[in-house]
């Protein structure tokens, strides 16, 4: 029997361990290559796993902070509770007959905060217009109350106090001219003024003061910021029932020039307020002389001469009138 050569069985010998060899390392690098894929998964996974952790962290977090408010809320209305059955326990001092007390309770909130009583004569059938100014006063203010006198126009303005402070001599301004000076809230901030009652009275507190400082009058009429559809439904009933028990009244109004918007023209001021005031009885008219309502000023001349030409008196709220509310 014949030998194999030596050198071709090494050869053999050393092809077969490559291709072993080379097996091995294709199976390796499959399989580190799988592994790769399999932990580049794990990293996504483990990110978006992260990212629901932290939205839910978050949203934990905020449900958090709206439990506390809440929890101080109820806490301020049980304390308020707790005052006002303090107060209707006490007795009160009595007072002479048509005397209205500001100060009801040294511990009451706000002790200072109620308007007083008007003995004005009651309105009859005269074909009345109410022009209502909101957010002043401003330098436009001046301007708008000259041309009020052009036309023996009364008017009712509900003032702002923040951001308007360098215009508060216009305050007695108004009063003096015969015009009704009313509040529209000291910050005109929405989510600061509905976040209760008592948020409320703090600010109205505020432009009250201010009011009553640099006039010597106190307002009895308020208009919501917004009007009172505006905030919380709950909100907003408790501060009419406090306002009210308080002696003041708030306004609405029902026919709108539609300035609120920087894109109204002063001839859509004219025609809002012209073609409306027709079909609603005692039209309270709404209108800004807040800063940047050039376009209202521009449109009262020819609001004063078509309504006056049109037989309409131009009057100020008061107590006796029958109030424009929406609720």
């Amino acid at each position: 029997m014949k030998k194999l050569p030596l050198i071709p069985a090494l050869a053999c010998v050393l092809l077969c361990v490559c291709g072993v060899l080379g097996f091995l390392y294709w199976n390796l690098d499959n399989r580190y290559r799988s592994l790769e894929v399999e932990a580049f998964q794990l990293q996504e996974n483990n990110s978006e796993l992260n990212k629901e952790l932290k939205s839910h962290t978050a949203q934990l977090e905020e449900k958090e902070d709206y439990i506390e408010g809440q929890k101080n809320y109820i806490s301020e209305l049980s304390q308020q509770i707790q005052d006002f059955g303090n107060l209707e326990s006490e007795p009160e001092d009595e007072e002479p007959a048509g005397s209205y007390s500001k100060t009801k309770s040294k511990e009451e909130p706000y002790p200072t905060l109620y308007a007083d009583k008007d003995n004005l004569p009651v309105q009859s059938g005269q074909k009345y217009v109410y022009l209502t100014f909101d957010d002043g006063p401003s330098k436009l203010t001046p301007k708008v109350l000259d041309l009020l006198d052009e036309y023996d126009a009364h008017a009712t303005f509900f003032v702002v106090g923040k951001n308007n402070e360098e215009y508060a001599e216009y305050l007695s301004e108004i009063v003096d001219r015969g015009h009704t000076l009313a509040l529209h809230s000291y910050s005109h901030n929405y989510n600061q003024i509905y976040r209760s009652v008592d948020a409320f009275l703090e600010d109205y507190q505020k432009v009250y003061d201010w009011v009553y400082e640099e006039t010597g009058y106190s307002p009895s009429l308020f208009r919501f910021p917004g009007g009172s559809t505006n905030g919380s439904s709950y909100v907003v009933k408790g501060i009419i029932e406090e306002m009210e028990r308080r002696g003041f009244i708030y306004y609405d109004w029902n026919v709108s020039s539609g300035d609120g918007s920087n894109l109204t023209t002063t001839q859509n001021i004219i025609d809002n307020i012209c073609s409306n005031v027709k079909n609603v009885d005692n039209p309270v008219v709404l209108m800004h002389d807040g800063s940047g309502k050039d376009a209202t000023l521009a449109a009262l001349p020819s609001v004063l001469k078509n309504l006056s030409e049109a037989g309409y008196e131009f009057r100020s709220l008061d107590k006796t009138l029958e109030p424009v509310q929406y609720r």
